[in-house]
């Protein structure tokens, strides 16, 4: 276990040391523009659809989406470059008209979608049983507080905590790290139970690491975090604040925020989305199920693809969980979902998903 740690080590800190200092470059350029507040009759339609739906707040749309306004609808879209576009008047308008190419500040994630970033899996049980890490994990962070989260092991009563070289104890299953942290540095956690079990048991320490950024790149971020400001709505200014973080491969502060607003009762279904892809994406397959769950309760049988979405991952993660029979039977829902849309590239995509789930050894 301790060469697979290395070498995990070896690889992820190679590639992001490359990112951070700037001799590779991520995929990083693709702007998102943010749908933060719908009044009215308001549909959308992206490019890959067959009709308009009814819009949702929270959704991301590229510039060649197009927005519907009926009569005395209102809506209000976040562009990329931080600028708002409100649009009053009735008619068909393409997102590019009111968020024209600009500075890219929120942007799609690098790699948010490869299935290769994701775990090979442990079943629930199993999982339930170990004190895996929970945050930081999988992400980059900042050069300030620091507090470290895990999962609660039945029957423990003691959890010891090594991040490098430093070393801590608790009863609780979070700590603050108290340690000095260099920019640019790569750091593993270990979390091992008095009952004897340890987070690498999970995942050998594939997602239990986090990267400290780099002075110049930590600044420059956090200015972009200070000028996103929406402050007559909190939710509006958390969600547009997480994709921001996902963007930009902070995952343990982007989750951090969606949390906070899921723990704030929030409505919105595109919360509950991208909190469960945001767990999914650095391995919390638990927790991924539950939020995607809760965020399921809250639609309604209209077309949506917020629905879609979490259908589709809600299958991934029974798979990665080991229960095919349940994975198939939510690609399956997610598949009628885009069919609905008339997204065809969806519904084959999900075709030979399920096809593949269902052949057995």
């Amino acid at each position: 276990m301790v060469n697979s740690m290395l070498n995990w080590k070896r690889t992820i800190q190679a590639a992001l040391t490359l990112i951070l200092m700037g001799w590779a470059t991520p995929v990083l350029s693709s702007p998102i523009h943010v749908l933060i507040d719908v009044r009215g009759n308001v549909q959308v339609k992206k490019a890959q659809w067959k009709g308009f739906i009814q819009a949702e707040s929270g959704i991301t749309l590229s510039s060649e989406d197009k927005i519907k306004l009926g009569s005395n609808a209102s809506v209000t879209v976040y562009c990329s470059d931080r600028n708002q576009w409100t649009e009053t008047q009735a008619g068909t308008y393409l997102v590019s008209k009111g968020c024209p190419e600009g500075e890219t500040v929120i942007r799609l994630c690098p790699d948010c979608n490869n299935d290769t970033r994701r775990p090979s899996g442990k079943k629930e049980e199993r999982l339930k049983q170990l004190p895996y890490l929970i945050s930081p994990r999988n992400t980059l962070v900042f050069n300030d507080s620091l507090t470290l989260r895990w999962n609660r092991v039945s029957g423990a009563s003691q959890y010891k905590i090594k991040v490098g070289d430093w070393e801590g104890q608790t009863q609780e299953t979070q700590i603050v790290y108290d340690g000095e942290l260099e920019p640019g540095e790569f750091y593993t956690v270990r979390v091992v139970a008095d009952n004897g079990v340890a987070s690498t048991d999970e995942d050998d320490g594939q997602y239990s690491w986090f990267i400290v950024l780099e002075e110049e790149e930590a600044k420059t971020l956090q200015e972009q975090v200070g000028a996103i400001a929406l402050q007559e709505n909190p939710e509006r200014e958390g969600l547009v604040l997480a994709y921001f973080y996902r963007g930009n491969e902070l995952n343990a502060k982007a989750i951090q925020v969606l949390e906070g607003l899921v723990k704030s009762g929030s409505q919105t279904t595109t919360v509950y989305q991208l909190l469960g892809d945001i767990y999914q994406q650095v391995g919390l397959s638990l927790m991924a199920k539950e939020v995607y769950q809760q965020g399921l309760a809250l639609t309604t049988e209209a077309e949506s693809e917020v629905k879609a979405m979490m259908q589709r991952e809600l299958g991934e993660v029974e798979y990665s969980l080991g229960d095919r029979d349940e994975a198939a039977k939510w690609l399956e829902n997610a598949k009628a979902s885009y069919s609905a849309l008339g997204d065809e590239v969806q519904v084959e995509k999900l075709a030979k998903r399920i096809d593949f789930i269902l052949e057995r050894d």
